[in-house]
């Protein structure tokens, strides 16, 4: 009688062979799963990322849309008590709901020497806000994003410097005698930063209206671009 017995084992070859698929099998399950876990880890930073943008242009929208039109008083009370530069911005805007009922504070967004963009506030009732040479190295600070590159602040509105009465985007809107009507902040990131900020346009609620550049839609009164 040929063939092997009931009783036998498999033979050293045999199994060999066995342990070779067997091998292979878990080497094609691990990478796979490497690779969906590798996915997952890109996803959920994307994510996380998109989600700070979010909240960052959500709290600067917030704060913009609140501000103020307060005269400054040491020079006159011909202009407002703000300063709108290309890289920065000091304006006064009521505190955060979770901080209300409180003063009004002064803010000032700039990006750091860390590259950190970073909203930094004092209430207009602390008296380093009427000191010369205002500096917010020592006020509350919120850090918005880290890694930022390069702020660009542009404000809409006319020109009193000139003799054109045509809104326009402006670099620096400072010793005005009223607020932008739209303040556009772009922010870029360094090369290879996967993280988008898409241009944030607010309109201050207190803004006089006029006309809107054609590329933004003019908000209502009283309503947030």
């Amino acid at each position: 009688m040929t063939g092997r017995s009931a009783t036998s084992g498999f033979s050293l070859a045999e199994m060999l062979v066995a342990l070779v698929v067997v091998a292979l099998g878990a080497l094609l399950m691990t990478s796979a799963i490497g690779q969906v876990g590798y996915g997952l880890a890109v996803w959920v930073r994307s994510d996380t990322q998109s989600s700070q943008v979010a909240a960052a242009q959500f709290a600067l929208r917030q704060r913009i849309a609140a501000m103020q039109p307060l005269r400054d008083m040491q020079g006159g009370g011909t202009s407002l008590d703000m300063s709108g530069r290309g890289e920065a911005f000091d304006f006064t805007a009521s505190a955060p709901d979770r901080d209300a009922p409180d003063a009004l504070r002064r803010y000032r967004l700039q990006r750091d020497d860390a590259g950190n963009l970073v909203l930094f506030s004092l209430s207009t009732l602390d008296p380093r806000t009427a000191a010369p040479g205002l500096t917010a190295q020592k006020w509350s600070h919120e850090t918005l994003l880290a890694g930022v590159a390069r702020v660009e602040i542009r404000y809409w509105g006319r020109d009193q410097t000139s003799n054109v009465p045509v809104a326009a985007w402006q670099t620096l809107w400072t010793h005005r005698s009223a607020l932008p009507m739209l303040v556009r902040i772009s922010v870029r990131f360094a090369d290879g930063d996967p993280r988008v900020w898409p241009d944030l346009v607010i309109h201050p609620r207190a803004a006089v209206p006029e006309a809107c550049p054609e590329d933004t839609p003019c908000p209502s009164s009283g309503a947030t671009a």
